[in-house]
């Protein structure tokens, strides 16, 4: 029998044509990011946006005051003028700072909201600001907590955090990685699907960190939200490269921009970098011409890949003026 009288007889019994999986339209959970081509990131913390300028334009008050004075809607506005797809946003780095409420965290470090954990929930009043405007929100979470202060990891680790930091002797282990990604599920379950993903920095093999304790942090991460894509720091590389299987995007550190995908997924995680806009991360100036960055992006696009800069943010909400207008002229000239 021709293959010609088989297609004919397929059609008759089934009513459908067959077709190859090649041919099939598959559903990859990275679609939606893919599409939305490139995006912004932003440092939002305690010791720039309300202690040093000209991040905090010359204001220091209480964190609580500091995050109420940010203005979501001028945040949102500028950030549509860039053209950016989508946002990610820091809840927290280093310290004991965060920009909205927790109440885990105000339980296990004994310290009251309004002075390390805000009031106002910043986080959610960016993603309803945000969304008028059609940008996804991803949040900057790190798995590595408030190292730097020592009191608050000596309560959450029940051990001395200081000694063990002096004596080069600070590893992760599994109990405090289950406490912190315990802090960090309140978050999940609370904003749902309002957060399309993570970016999660401080979870470094060389602190201890590997696919059994990842695999902490990512499940508490998609509590909320099981589609929330999760990308993983293993910290700035000189490329984009593959760290973790629990990876659904590379976070992709790196301070240049020669580095691009031959193709949309590195291993099976999509393809993502992330690296400065100025001369360092959330400086405010700039460091490549439009058409470098213009280039850049279009050519990560090509092979499926997603590019973040790294921008400033002010203490009121708006995006450093000369990054703002920048990006603004390459999305007026129609250059990506």
């Amino acid at each position: 029998m021709s293959k010609k009288i088989i297609f004919i007889l397929f059609i008759t019994v089934t009513g459908f044509a067959p077709f190859t999986v090649s041919n099939a339209q598959v559903f990859h959970k990275t679609d939606r990011f893919s599409k939305l081509k490139f995006g912004l990131s932003f440092h939002y913390l305690f010791n720039l946006q309300n202690k040093t300028q000209p991040w905090n334009m010359g204001r220091q008050t209480s964190w609580d005051d500091c995050v109420n004075n940010f203005n979501v809607k001028k945040f949102a506005a500028d950030v549509a003028a860039t053209g950016a797809g989508y946002v990610i946003f820091t809840v927290q780095q280093g310290d004991q700072y965060f920009c909205a409420p927790n109440i885990t965290f105000e339980k296990l470090s004994g310290i009251k909201r309004g002075n390390a954990t805000s009031r106002r929930d910043l986080i959610n009043d960016l993603y309803y600001a945000l969304r008028a405007r059609k940008i996804d929100l991803f949040l900057y979470v790190t798995g590595n907590g408030p190292f730097a202060n020592y009191e608050v990891m000596d309560k959450l680790t029940k051990k001395n955090f200081h000694n063990r930091v002096v004596n080069n002797a600070y590893q992760v282990e599994k109990k405090y990685v289950e406490t912190w990604s315990s802090i960090l599920m309140e978050y999940s379950k609370r904003y749902q699907t309002k957060i399309k993903g993570w970016w999660v920095d401080g979870a470094y093999p060389f602190i201890g960190y590997n696919d059994t304790l990842l695999a902490i942090v990512s499940k508490a991460l998609k509590a909320g939200n099981k589609n929330a894509l999760v990308a993983f720091n293993p910290a700035p590389k000189d490329t984009v490269s593959y760290y973790t299987k629990l990876d659904d995007y590379t976070a992709g550190e790196i301070y240049h921009i020669n580095s691009w995908p031959k193709k949309r997924f590195l291993k099976g995680v999509q393809w993502h970098v992330i690296t400065f806009l100025g001369s360092d991360w959330a400086q405010p100036d700039l460091r490549f011409t439009q058409q470098q960055v213009s280039n850049y992006i279009k050519k990560c696009n090509t092979n499926g890949g997603v590019v973040t800069f790294d921008a400033c943010v002010l203490r009121d909400g708006s995006v450093s003026k000369k990054q703002k207008d920048f990006l603004t002229g390459i999305k007026n000239n129609k250059q990506l």
